[in-house]
């Protein structure tokens, strides 16, 4: 049976956490996360908490063709943040992961590991590499980005690094 990239778009379910399509109702808890100026603070759009420039943020999610997910704690139904795939290139078996924020009390911890880890066990399904689009300044996501094995390829703009991962290369943890 051929891949449809639907298939993306199913909902993730890890250990710890609940990757769903994200919805108008999802709105409000998930800008209650995204109101942290701190999230922002090395992205290129660093006044993405703000609620009008969140407002874009969001509805371009709601209308991403591989859907975007908001993410839940498991046990207690807590929104954490969101993150989707884009960009699925099917000549080059490629699709992008990204547009992920967490709130503050996952960083440092396994969680975006986690979250990330079940999201390339999709993509490998049908993709042979991954690309992250990071802010050059943003060494958070840089960091986290090679902690997955990810690997600077190229500059596409000012505001945008191009990070590669190969399924070869990856090494989920677990």
């Amino acid at each position: 049976m051929p891949f449809s990239t639907d298939e993306f778009a199913r909902p993730i379910h890890t250990q710890q956490f609940a990757l769903e399509l994200i919805t108008e109702s999802d709105f409000e808890s998930l800008y209650a996360v995204a109101s942290d100026p701190l999230i922002w603070e090395q992205h290129p759009e660093s006044n993405r908490w703000q609620k009008d420039i969140f407002s874009v943020f969001f509805a371009n999610g709601l209308a991403n063709d591989l859907g975007c997910f908001v993410i839940r704690e498991r046990p207690t139904k807590e929104v954490i943040g969101s993150t989707r795939f884009y960009g699925y290139d099917e000549t080059n078996r490629c699709v992008r992961i990204g547009f992920t924020f967490l709130a503050r009390k996952h960083w440092g911890t396994s969680s975006n590991r986690e979250i990330k880890d079940a999201m390339l066990q999709r993509a490998f399904q049908v993709c042979d590499s991954v690309r992250f689009d990071i802010g050059p300044d943003n060494m958070r996501s840089i960091t986290a980005v090679k902690k997955l094995g990810g690997v600077y390829s190229h500059t596409e703009s000012p505001t945008k690094a191009v990070y590669v991962l190969r399924s070869s290369e990856w090494a989920p943890v677990g």
